[in-house]
């Protein structure tokens, strides 16, 4: 399933596949995937494991406004449009215009840097391994392209959301 979110006038691509394992999809947000265990509460409601272990409960509420949904997550509120458009030159495998940024999904240590500017990589080649929890997850390029810019160095302490790669 691919989704397009606008969140404050920010559109992110949101692909949701099935994961390896049962109870299991992996979600490509933007260049990062993350693999979730996944379980249906019901009524809108999720509990999420993340690769770091962490256990985050998710209630999807559903806007009058067609594609509206506010997002709880953590106590932490998100509205969001589920958007069906998609941005000119886009083709229908997902990729983009212009440069793209691989964010850390989560907080955590560098632990491999895989990349340097000017490397060529292919759609989901490892660039980045975070280690979060005793765990090490590889976030991958979500597009093939040139590696611009490397903004972080093996043994740093990085945050969510953090970008960490950009890719032309």
């Amino acid at each position: 399933m691919r989704l397009h979110i606008e969140q404050d006038g920010r559109v992110r691509q949101v692909t949701i596949t099935s994961g390896s394992a049962p109870d299991t999809v992996d979600v490509h947000l933007d260049e990062a995937v993350l693999t979730c265990d996944v379980r249906d509460l019901g009524q809108g409601r999720l509990s999420l494991r993340l690769p770091d272990g962490s256990m985050h409960d998710v209630v999807v509420e559903t806007e009058a406004m067609p594609g509206h949904r506010t997002v709880h997550v953590q106590g932490i509120r998100v509205p969001t449009v589920v958007s069906t458009r998609v941005r000119r030159g886009a083709s229908g495998s997902g990729a983009v215009d212009g440069p793209l940024r691989i964010i850390a999904p989560m907080p955590g240590k560098v632990v491999r840097v895989a990349v340097r500017p000017g490397d060529t990589v292919e759609a989901r080649q490892p660039v980045v391994v975070i280690e979060a929890m005793k765990m090490e997850n590889a976030l991958s390029a979500g597009r093939a392209g040139t590696v611009r810019e490397v903004l972080v160095q093996e043994g740093m302490s990085v945050e969510a959301g953090r970008p960490l790669v950009v890719l032309e």
